[in-house]
């Protein structure tokens, strides 16, 4: 008769084999649009290829691994890391790094989850709720995020659930030596949501190497009503005078400035940095439409108004997509998205100048309107 009496020695040595329960999940989406832009060069041309900004419409491509383990006693541990690739080649998206999307560690109990490593920013977080698409991938549709930001290295972050309240603050150090200033970001966000209606509000100082800041505060609703959702938020951002994302840390260039990202055929985004404290007043409404079970439809306008010293612009997009859903994993979306500048931003689209400063009378060379029209797949695992 075989004999188990070792079985309690082995539990002891490992006691996690015995009680901890852990999974880890492989998950993915892939976003890939056929894609026709008017304006695509300072010339005016229109191009005809894949994805716009190197983006499917909705949904950036990516693929992760999600952990997670139980600890006992209501404690938890686990993991995110998360890789941005552009469908159209193949190459790594965010800056080029291997986990650019997310890349954290967490732990946490029913007091809240406290988690380290590369994540989204609170602004970013607390938008996703409040836009019509949870903050698209292209250009046109996602733009926000050049005011908000979307992630920060070296962040340290606390969620706490409390009934219907969700509050998240977040602390990214700027890793500077001789200064906890520079580089560093603060923020506290918070969403409220019971039955249809979901409320939230956000605030955020980021210092680029220099210690200016810019700060934003955010407020936005989300209402169900029926087959029907409604949105509305609004950002207030303010930066001081020579305030220099591109000196804020690895992809600090989200908060640069209102521009399209580089393309092919646009060498290069703008740098906007502005000699004179520069205020920017975002507003965006939408709302979606569950047509059938299988169909969306959602309509959004966007507008941002740029204010500096010598400085006027206002940036629009209006756009409308139909979604189409095979099933719970596959869709297919035809997108149509009209975008246009004013004042000062006037020939934004299209424009070959690398190193553009707001407010130095140096004008852009480019068109002041862009049409954008896709025909998107759309994949997740």
């Amino acid at each position: 008769m075989t004999s188990y009496r070792w079985l309690p020695a082995l539990a002891l040595t490992f006691p996690c084999a015995v009680w901890a329960q852990s999974s880890v999940t492989l998950y993915g989406i892939i976003d890939a649009a056929l894609t026709y832009q008017t304006h695509a060069n300072s010339a005016g041309n229109s191009v005809v290829g894949l994805q716009q900004g190197n983006e499917g419409f909705i949904s950036g491509s990516r693929f992760g691994l999600r952990g997670s383990e139980d600890l006992g006693g209501g404690a938890k541990a686990g993991f995110t890391l998360e890789n941005g690739f552009l469908a159209n080649s193949g190459r790594l998206d965010q800056q080029g790094q291997l986990f650019g999307r997310q890349a954290f560690v967490k732990i946490g109990n029913q007091y809240g989850d406290l988690a380290l490593g590369r994540q989204y920013t609170t602004a970013n977080t607390m938008l996703y709720y409040v836009d019509p698409l949870g903050i698209g991938a292209a250009p046109s549709n996602s733009w926000m995020v050049f005011l908000t930001g979307q992630r920060y290295d070296n962040s340290v972050s606390y969620t706490g659930n409390f009934g219907p309240v969700t509050a998240m603050a977040q602390y990214a150090l700027g890793g500077t030596p001789g200064s906890t200033l520079s580089m560093s970001s603060t923020s506290l966000g918070l969403k409220y949501s019971s039955n249809a209606i979901t409320l939230i509000g956000d605030a955020q100082t980021t210092h680029d190497s220099a210690s200016r800041a810019a700060r934003i505060y955010i407020a936005g609703v989300k209402a169900s009503v029926g087959p029907a959702k409604l949105f509305a938020n609004y950002i207030y951002s303010r930066r001081d005078a020579g305030f220099d994302s591109s000196q804020g840390g690895t992809d600090t260039a989200s908060i640069t400035s209102m521009t399209t990202a580089a393309t092919p055929l646009n060498s290069a985004a703008i740098g906007s940095v502005f000699s004179s404290t520069r205020r920017d007043d975002f507003f965006t409404v939408g709302a979606s439409y569950l047509a059938t079970p299988a169909l969306t439809l959602t309509a959004s306008a966007m507008l941002d108004r740029t204010r500096a010293d010598g400085f006027n612009g206002t940036r629009a997009t209006t756009y409308g997509v139909a979604d189409y859903a095979f099933s719970k994993r596959t869709d297919v979306y035809v997108a149509l998205a009209y975008d246009w500048v004013h004042g000062d931003w006037s020939g934004l689209f299209g424009n070959s100048t690398t190193s553009y400063t707001g407010g130095s009378d140096k004008p852009l060379n480019g068109r002041n309107n862009q049409t954008t029209a896709m025909l998107g797949l759309r994949h997740a695992f």
